[in-house]
């Protein structure tokens, strides 16, 4: 009866003990699945909090970028609309100066008597003009009209050469050889000094 009472004991005290390893392994297998669990759920929220960064940066980067190209092409195109206009602020001025300097040389042909002086005469007494080519007229005239259009006398070709209203006024057409450009002079004979420039004019 002893027996068997000590028996009952030491298999329900086996049994306790298997139930307790059990239980113990029980609650390993959940303490390290549980510990699986919340690990691996954070670093797939770093995982995820780092892509979502990555995005987030990515988005700001094409940002800042489509920004820095929209000032880029704003200032550009400011600058182009600037220099298009200071290109047409400009242009008149040029116009006014290539028109003033125009002007300028048209006055420098139609100079008046007042700058130059009579080129000297070798004839004495009263005179009387004569148009023949060699004479001593034509040979003054030719060298006042050289001074006037300042063409070289030994480069001047001589297209015409005659009164202009009076006995001591002249007018001659001369060029410069090879040259199309034509000046109508017009000269006054000054009494002891000279045939005197008047005026150039373009023909």
């Amino acid at each position: 009866m002893n027996r068997t009472r000590y028996g009952n004991r030491d298999k329900r005290r086996k049994t306790n003990v298997v139930l307790n390893v059990m239980i113990a392994v029980v609650l390993i297998l959940i303490a390290a699945v549980g510990y699986q669990l919340i690990t691996g759920g954070e670093k797939k929220q770093t995982s995820s909090s780092k892509i979502s960064d990555q995005q987030s940066q990515s988005e700001e980067t094409s940002e800042e970028t489509a920004s820095e190209q929209t000032d880029k092409e704003d200032t550009e195109s400011q600058n182009t609309s600037g220099d298009e206009a200071s290109k047409e602020e400009a242009k008149p001025a040029d116009d006014n100066k290539q028109s003033e300097e125009d002007k300028a040389a048209e006055a420098d042909k139609e100079t008046k008597s007042s700058e130059w002086e009579p080129v000297g005469t070798s004839q004495k007494g009263e005179h009387t003009t004569v148009y023949d080519k060699g004479s001593a007229d034509w040979q003054e005239m030719t060298k006042a009209m050289s001074v006037a259009t300042g063409i070289p006398e030994d480069n001047m070709t001589i297209w015409f050469i005659g009164n202009n209203g009076s006995p001591n006024d002249a007018k001659g057409t001369v060029s410069a050889k090879n040259s199309d450009e034509k000046y109508e002079v017009t000269l006054q004979f000054i009494e002891n000094e000279g045939w005197k420039p008047l005026t150039v004019e373009p023909k």
